[in-house]
């Protein structure tokens, strides 16, 4: 079984692929995502591809060169599942921080696999220079 920092370490490295289904093996379907837009119930690949369609271009267009990953916290309180909190960092080609935020998350172990069932935006710090 995978760890969780392992885990995460794959998530934000797929970021810089810039592909709809890059994170599509993440997650659980149906999820929910709670970001500073409010919540979002996410039933397919589909759905994941759309929500994520417009944080790519963002990423793409502040030349996303670098994503880091730091698993803050994890709780096991459940078999088969966990909480963590992750904190991310995303820089561009000139190793220059494009922002940071940190994210709680819920996990389900299924087939010995992560997937994320439910992630929590807590704050999204940006860099003075975008």
């Amino acid at each position: 079984m995978e760890d969780l920092g392992s885990f995460f370490r794959r998530y934000v490295d797929a970021h810089l692929k810039f592909e709809a289904d890059a994170l599509d093996a993440f997650y659980n379907f149906p999820c929910l995502i709670n970001d500073l837009m409010g919540v979002h119930a996410i039933g397919s690949v589909e759905d994941l591809h759309k929500y994520n369609e417009s944080f790519f271009d963002e990423l793409k267009n502040a030349d996303l060169a670098m994503a880091k990953s730091m698993l803050v916290e994890q709780h096991s309180a459940l078999p088969g599942g966990s909480r963590a909190i992750v904190s991310f960092r995303f820089g561009n080609s000139e190793n220059n921080l494009i922002f940071d935020c940190d994210y709680a998350f819920a996990l389900l172990k299924q087939d010995e696999t992560w997937k994320i069932v439910f992630a929590q935006l807590d704050e999204i710090r940006y860099s003075d220079l975008y």
